[in-house]
């Protein structure tokens, strides 16, 4: 399989994750930064190939073939980032920039080894499911953005996600990581920012889009 159709195939899967949906062209041309044109022809061809169910001018939707060949480059990626991380100790978006590359050019049998090197993790460092070699995606009951947590309410940083150099800066500016616990202190209705205080009473105000990126567990399931 090509670099490109892996492209393809992972980027439908994770935009439907992430509640981009439906999946069109377009919003996968800007994700992949190529031409809608592009993105039509590899939609026909994929199609064709069964990986893809392809109606034009409708929604990108993968075939159950094309669902497992996503989840098995997703899988690829996230054991990746965890085994830079953990044993090189790359930061977090550097190793989500180096995954990408590596991705398309592992083979099972080493991924295999890594998985197993690592201890068979279900969870990568930047809190993301490794989807097992069966396709089967580790739970994440009980977590939901920090956009959608209410004032008085704790809640435990389960996952960040990382899109850009500026994002990862914002992180790094507030000192947000993963495993830490907040207060929601206040929501602004003005514009959904939300002002926050983590275990050493210091206070932090950010966005509503940085905490779309910030994924929670309340309170009552940190344990879990």
């Amino acid at each position: 399989m090509s670099v490109s159709t892996e492209n393809f195939l992972k980027n439908i899967y994770l935009l439907n994750q992430e509640g981009e949906s439906p999946v069109t062209g377009s919003l996968l041309a800007e994700k992949l930064d190529v031409s809608v044109a592009a993105v039509t022809d590899m939609a026909r061809k994929m199609g064709r190939q069964g990986l893809l169910i392809y109606k034009p001018y409708k929604s990108l939707v993968l075939s159950a073939e094309g669902q497992k060949l996503a989840l098995k480059v997703i899988r690829k990626h996230r054991l990746w980032e965890l085994f830079l991380h953990k044993v090189l100790d790359m930061d977090l978006l550097s190793v989500h920039e180096e995954a990408e590359r590596l991705e398309h050019h592992t083979s099972e049998k080493l991924i295999e080894l890594i998985y197993k090197y690592l201890h068979k993790p279900e969870f990568d460092p930047h809190g993301d499911p490794i989807p097992g070699r069966n396709g089967v995606i580790p739970s994440e009951k009980g977590v939901k953005p920090l956009s959608k947590m209410e004032e008085g309410e704790k809640c435990l940083i389960r996952k960040l996600r990382y899109r850009d150099q500026e994002i990862s800066e914002m992180y790094d500016r507030y000192g947000i990581e993963k495993d830490m616990v907040f207060e929601i202190k206040k929501v602004f209705s003005f514009d959904g920012s939300i002002e926050m205080q983590n275990l050493n009473g210091e206070n932090i105000t950010i966005s509503r889009k940085l905490a779309d990126s910030i994924f929670c567990t309340e309170e009552e399931n940190f344990s879990k």
